[in-house]
């Protein structure tokens, strides 16, 4: 089971969960899951169906975390068996039954079982400065990334301790966040269905793997000129699998605007078309910085009901879980500082006297491609 996004706790306390999305670095914090005071990590993701949103699963201390960011609750239970911690590591197992959570070097790591509410010791983890890993969805396997060398390490449960180092160097060393006794550590990890796999260390740089095959990159690729957008707070873990798109990631994110032109009822399927021209300008969007764009992507929200979809003319258009990616075919060169429009029509399903008049386009933005 997989989305088009996957979940990062921000916040060493007061932890609030941030949506994120790997392709176009589109980051929001989910507003209707209020902040833990306490602090948690060690999370995972437990899937419950296509279109419904995960359970996330957590711990802190001796208790189990349970967020359900579609109702926005947040409920904790004393899990038997399960000590105070520090914890750092946490991922659900495949069947999605336990969450698997590590703590210290020596000190054993601990299978909770979730339904039970009860944890079983296993084999200590062993040293170094790894604060998360993710089950390949092809072999079930357990990887993580080193924050101080960026050590590529397979964690294997039957081994005593449970680290080995697959492959040195892959990974550049973490960085740590501004905030105060932040980790140089990769304290966010998962994987796409396909086996691309993705490692934020505590500061917000995202780096990417291709796992898909046996073999091992010599070097992973850093995502962007960015960094994921949480100000100054330290990213503590994440949660969740997405699915592949046969596009680039890219985050390096330039300016564009929307104008609503018109709408009008549509008959097959039932409902409206909206008409936006949507404006990027070849200028960097945080630095100002005019830069020459060759290729580009422009993403929004798309409702997740049957028949809704975007179109526009020389674009790719893909559209996948409750997203629209829009990317340019070709060398579509646009001079610094420079501008063009797009026109995009939308289309989305419903009783037209119901849906709004201008349809809100939420998390439009546009990034800048590689164009080699």
């Amino acid at each position: 089971m997989a989305h088009r996004k996957v979940y990062l706790a921000v916040g060493r306390t007061h932890t609030r969960i941030y949506r994120f999305d790997p392709i176009d670095g589109d980051t929001r914090v989910v507003e209707n899951v209020l902040p833990y005071e306490a602090g948690y990590t060690a999370m995972g993701a437990q899937y419950r169906g296509d279109d419904k949103e995960p359970l996330l699963l957590a711990v802190s201390g001796n208790k189990l975390i349970t967020i359900d960011v579609a109702a926005g609750t947040l409920k904790e239970q004393v899990i038997d068996g399960l000590p105070e911690g520090p914890w750092f590591d946490g991922d659900m197992d495949p069947d999605g039954k336990t969450l698997f959570v590590v703590s210290n070097p020596g000190t054993p790591s601990y299978a909770i079982d979730v339904a039970a509410g009860k944890a079983t010791s296993r084999n200590a983890p062993g040293g170094g400065r790894w604060d998360d890993f993710a089950y390949h969805p092809k072999n079930g396997r357990l990887y993580s990334v080193e924050g101080d060398d960026g050590d590529l390490l397979l964690i294997e449960p039957s081994r005593q301790p449970m680290k080995t180092v697959l492959k040195q160097g892959v990974f550049p060393p973490a960085q740590a966040s501004p905030a105060a006794g932040s980790r140089k550590a990769y304290s966010a990890t998962f994987f796409d269905q396909d086996g691309n796999f993705y490692a934020v260390d505590s500061a917000g740089n995202v780096n990417h793997l291709d796992l898909t095959t046996a073999k091992i990159p010599d070097h992973s690729q850093r995502i962007g000129r960015g960094r994921v957008p949480v100000g100054n707070l330290e990213i503590m873990n994440g949660a969740g699998r997405i699915t592949p798109l046969p596009v680039p990631p890219s985050y390096d994110e330039i300016t564009v605007t929307k104008k609503f032109n018109r709408t009008w009822e549509n008959s097959e399927p039932r409902g409206r078309v909206y008409s936006f021209d949507l404006t990027i300008t070849a200028v960097s969007k945080d630095s100002g910085t005019a830069e020459d764009v060759r290729k580009f992507r422009i993403s929004f929200d798309l409702p997740t009901v049957k028949g809704a979809k975007a179109e526009a003319s020389g674009v790719e258009v893909i559209a996948q879980d409750g997203k629209a990616y829009l990317d340019s075919v070709g060398d579509q060169f646009l001079a610094a500082g420079t501008s063009r429009p797009i026109t995009v029509l939308i289309t989305v399903p419903g009783d037209p006297a119901r849906l709004p008049q201008e349809y809100p386009l939420d998390g439009l933005r546009a990034t800048r491609l590689p164009s080699h």
